[in-house]
C-alpha cells in the first residue's frame, strides 16, 4: 500500500500532475466558496436583462436578470458533485463486483459477466437520453443513471486483474500460510488495484461532467441546479447572443469552465498514467 502511495505521490509532482491538481483545487474551491463569494442567491433575479459587466455584476446578467458569475460559481457544485458521487459510486460497485467475481468464478462469475456482457452492449449515450427523458428531472436521478451506466467496464477491468493477481505468487503464499478469502482479498488483492481504482476515478468523473452538462444542455437536466450546461443551452437560444458582445460574458465562461474542469481531470490523468 505504502508503494502505491508513493507512486502516485511521485506522479503527481511532475509538471502533468501539478498542474491538474491545480485546477482541480481551483474549482473545488471554487465550489466551496461559492455561498460567500457570489453576489446573489442561485435563483434571483437580480436586476435588468443583459446587462454588460460592472462592479455589481462582474459577469453581467443573463436575458432573465440572472447574475452569471453567480450562476457560473453554483454550477461548479453542480459539476463537481456528479463528478465526485458518480466517481465514487462506480469504484464502490465495479470494484467490489469485479473482485468477489474474478475470486469467488464459479457461477457467481458467470452471472454477472453475462451481464455485464448485456451493459456493454447498450450504447451508453440513447440510454442516458431514454432514461433521463422518463424519469423525473432531477440531480440524484443523472447521478443514479450515469452509475448504473458506468460500473460495468470497471467491473470487467477489476475482474480481469482480480484473475491475474489470484494466482500469482504472493497471494499462493498467503492461502497456504492460512490466510482466509476475505483476507487475502483485503490485503493482497484490493491494494493491488489502487491503480485500476484511481484511472475509474479520473476516467468517470469526465465522463459524469460532460454527461450531465449534456444533458442539462438538451434541457433533461435538474432546473433546480444551476448547471454549465444549462447556461450554455439558454445563451444559444438567444436569438442576438453572437450579434452583440453578450456571448463574451455569457456563453464563454461556461464552456471555459467546463473546458478547464475536463482538462484538469485529464492531466491528472495522464501524469498517474504511468503507475499503470
Amino acid at each position: 500500500m505504502n508503494m502505491h502511495e508513493k507512486t502516485v505521490s511521485q506522479r503527481l509532482k511532475t509538471p502533468k500532475g501539478i498542474a491538474g491538481l491545480a485546477i482541480l483545487v481551483f474549482f473545488i474551491l471554487m465550489a466551496v466558496s461559492a455561498p460567500f463569494l457570489a453576489p446573489y442567491g442561485s435563483s434571483d433575479i437580480s436586476s435588468q436583462p443583459l446587462l454588460s459587466p460592472d462592479n455589481d455584476h462582474p459577469l453581467g446578467t443573463d436575458d432573465v436578470g440572472r447574475d452569471i458569475f453567480t450562476e457560473l460559481l453554483y454550477g461548479s457544485r453542480t459539476s463537481l458533485t456528479v463528478a465526485f458521487v458518480v466517481s465514487f459510486g462506480v469504484l464502490v460497485i465495479g470494484t467490489l463486483g469485479g473482485v468477489f467475481s474474478g475470486y469467488v468464478g464459479g457461477t457467481f462469475d458467470r452471472v454477472l459477466m453475462r451481464g455485464v456482457d448485456i451493459f456493454l452492449m447498450i450504447p451508453d449515450l440513447p440510454l442516458i437520453l431514454i432514461l433521463a427523458a422518463y424519469l423525473r428531472p432531477s440531480i440524484w436521478n443523472i447521478i443514479f443513471i450515469l452509475i448504473i451506466m458506468g460500473w460495468p467496464v470497471g467491473a470487467r477491468v477489476t475482474r480481469a486483474q482480480t484473475r491475474t493477481l489470484k494466482v500469482s505468487g504472493h497471494v499462493d503464499f498467503a492461502r497456504v500460510s492460512g490466510a482466509g478469502p476475505w483476507y487475502v482479498v483485503r490485503k493482497h488483492i484490493v491494494p493491488d488495484l489502487y491503480p485500476i481504482m484511481v484511472t475509474s476515478i479520473v476516467m468517470q468523473s469526465i465522463r459524469a461532467i460532460l454527461s450531465e452538462s449534456g444533458l442539462a444542455f438538451l434541457g433533461l437536466g435538474d432546473p433546480s441546479y444551476p448547471s454549465w450546461g444549462t447556461m450554455i443551452k439558454y445563451a444559444i437560444a438567444y436569438p442576438m447572443i453572437f450579434f452583440t458582445d453578450a456571448w463574451m460574458w455569457w456563453l464563454l465562461p461556461a464552456g471555459m469552465c467546463i473546458t478547464l474542469l475536463v482538462l484538469g481531470f485529464v492531466l491528472l490523468g495522464q501524469s498517474l498514467e504511468g503507475d499503470y
